[in-house]
């Protein structure tokens, strides 16, 4: 049976509406307002997203602003994603309808349609094996969890969930571009000692294909992949009324880190560069 669901590509966002953005969206499908949605977009100015219950250790609020990097805390778990010079997926269903109930089973029927995404592109991409363990990483790609998505034992896609009743919000980043001179930097000494470990870890999809992806080639490739796995039909969508004003109350939610006021932009931003 195909599924319908809407595709809203909303293109670079502020790191708080992003995240007002993907709240508003799963409250509403929660309420019976909304088909299953996939969001595409990326981060203006370049973000770096701590997962719901992840300490500030690790950290160095000080550095971010120097770089022009935006803290914010997502409403999915996890630990930090750095959105430079990557591609943000969010996607809202439901969990007694539109995918399976367990945790495990839903990343892996979801993973499906990433799966078939990258092969699309020619990259025999695999699941992640690894447990996380303590002492927690700071990062997300750090480890390669079930529900992520490798190339020859290196991650590139890493995703994490939260129900809001029977509705599922999975936030997913596809790294496009390497990330390496920044990673080295935001991290505080104790975590940059595992700096090195953790780029041996993670890869791209430009040193992947040995050449540059752009935004609009992965964007297609991402809904027909989905399309093909997973049955659905879906339709070029915006945010309704209802959506945008309730993202709208909400930014400020998103705009205050742990007691830090975080500005919308930094003053030291500057625009993504290829760190190769």
């Amino acid at each position: 049976m195909v599924q319908r669901w809407r595709l809203i590509k909303s293109g670079p966002g502020e790191p708080a509406w992003n995240m007002a953005v993907d709240e508003a969206l799963v409250t509403c499908h929660s309420r019976g307002d909304s088909l299953p949605v996939l969001r595409l977009y990326t981060w203006s100015p370049p973000a770096l997203s701590l997962g719901y219950f992840q300490k500030m250790s690790g950290i160095r609020l000080d550095l971010l602003d120097r770089l022009g990097i935006v803290p914010v805390r997502r409403s999915t778990g996890g630990r930090a994603v750095l959105h430079s010079g990557d591609l943000t997926y969010s996607l809202v269903a439901s969990s007694d309808q539109d995918i399976p109930l367990g945790l495990v089973d839903s990343y892996r029927y979801l993973c499906k349609g990433l799966l078939a995404t990258f092969a699309s592109l020619g990259i025999k991409a695999g699941l992640g094996s690894e447990k996380l363990r303590k002492p927690f990483p700071a990062s997300c790609f750090a480890v390669a969890l079930p529900g992520d998505i490798t190339w020859q034992g290196r991650k590139f896609v890493g995703s994490a969930q939260k129900r809001f009743g029977s509705s599922i919000l999975q936030h997913g980043s596809i790294l496009l571009r390497s990330q390496q001179k920044i990673l080295n930097e935001i991290f505080t000494d104790k975590e940059k000692t595992n700096s090195q470990a953790l780029l041996e870890k993670i890869t791209c999809l430009d040193d992947i294909l040995e050449r540059q992806m752009e935004l609009e080639e992965i964007s297609d490739a991402l809904a027909n992949g989905f399309k093909k796995a997973l049955n659905i039909e879906f339709q070029p969508d915006e945010l309704n009324c209802e959506e945008e004003a309730l993202a709208t109350s909400l930014v400020g939610k998103y705009g205050e880190l742990n007691g830090h006021l975080l500005g919308t932009k930094s003053k030291n931003y500057r625009p993504f560069v290829n760190d190769r």
